[in-house]
């Protein structure tokens, strides 16, 4: 591969790993995650990675534990090899989008049991109202939306 090529394609990675900050995801899991998405063959041992996006041992192995608790990373171990391969689970991204609308659309339990709360007070209880309005809407839309949504590969 082109010099040029792997400088926007490390460029590209760090894009991937800031977005996922956003996500709570910390900057090295971020930078495995973009990795793992691109990388060939598709499957590397911390040690790899950690060369290859000049982390400390230390903080691959920390990330890769998250990831593969958080079922983005799948690790592999086959007898005969000491170091088990990790791999990014692409199947698994669309349960962690699942949760994350799941999350999203709970908030309208928290504003409607709050609206409760303040039954008798409508002044307090308008932004609630507001902000449940935004979520209802929310999970509508985003139900179509899912059902939509293209499925991978078997």
């Amino acid at each position: 591969m082109s010099v040029e090529r792997e400088t926007r394609l490390s460029a590209w990675v760090e894009r991937v790993a800031a977005h996922f900050t956003q996500e709570g995801i910390p900057l090295i899991g971020g930078r495995i995650m973009g990795y793992l998405l691109v990388c060939d063959p598709p499957e590397r041992t911390a040690a790899e990675l950690s060369e290859e996006l000049e982390a400390s041992s230390g903080s691959i192995s920390t990330n890769l534990k998250l990831l593969v608790n958080m079922e983005l990373v799948t690790k592999k171990t086959r007898r005969g090899r000491d170091a088990a391969l990790y791999r990014i689970d692409e199947k698994r991204w669309a349960d962690m989008v699942q949760r994350r609308l799941d999350a999203m659309i709970g908030v309208r339990e928290l504003t409607r049991a709050g609206m409760q709360l303040l039954s008798g007070d409508p002044h307090r209880a308008h932004r609630l109202r507001t902000v449940d309005e935004l979520y209802t809407w929310l999970a509508g839309e985003l139900t179509e939306l899912w059902e939509r949504r293209p499925q991978p590969p078997r």
